[in-house]
């Protein structure tokens, strides 16, 4: 059994200053879809700073074949002006090389991984899975500014979500795909949601 912890500080602003309204136009232009509606309704600006501890227990199991097992229960908690939460999970792994990197990062709110990764030898692979529930006190997203009136909604105040993919380690290199399904966040929402993300890794030697 390994435990470790997670320690993250994410800055940034909420607004037209973030300018998100220009790529998502943008992209939506370049990709040949219809004009995102509703940009006038936006927050207003705001600068964000978010602070996340985790707590990460990792047990190990060696199978037949060289392949390994992996069940990785977390405690997490977040401090900040953008989200403050408390919640908790677990994580399964499956493949080869589990022990040479902890799990893709995610956006947060989502499960704990890091971007920092080990030169290996020999390829490592593996799927993954995993669920996590948050007990929301703040979403700026949907309670709206911190000290200005803004659009706001009645948010739930709990949150699940369930994550699967897959990753691929080589030498200096670490891809990996993964869905999340994310439960209703607020009254009112229609469907639960969806989406998907690529992440790449690369170790830069001195």
């Amino acid at each position: 059994m390994q435990a470790g912890n997670i320690l993250g500080v994410t800055l940034g602003i909420v607004g037209p200053s973030s300018h998100a309204d220009d790529i998502q136009r943008g992209y939506h232009g370049l990709i040949g879809v219809d004009k995102p509606q509703g940009w006038h309704n936006q927050l207003k600006d705001e600068p964000g700073l978010l602070l996340t501890y985790t707590r990460r227990w990792q047990y190990f199991n060696d199978l037949l074949g060289g392949f390994e097992f992996e069940t990785s229960p977390h405690l997490v908690g977040a401090l900040g002006n953008i989200y403050t939460y408390a919640g908790g999970g677990m994580m399964l792994r499956f493949g080869k090389g589990l022990r040479n990197d902890i799990a893709p990062p995610n956006i947060r709110p989502g499960f704990p991984g890091v971007s920092y990764i080990r030169p290996v030898e020999s390829p490592n692979w593996y799927f993954f899975a995993g669920v996590e529930g948050r007990a929301m006190a703040r979403n700026i997203f949907l309670d709206g500014n911190s000290f200005r009136d803004s659009h706001s909604v009645d948010k739930k105040p709990f949150v699940a979500d369930v994550q699967f993919g897959f990753a691929f380690h080589i030498n200096h290199f670490r891809i990996a795909i993964s869905n999340v399904w994310r439960s209703r966040e607020f009254e009112g929402q229609e469907d639960s949601v969806q989406f998907g993300a690529i992440n790449a890794s690369f170790f830069i030697p001195n």
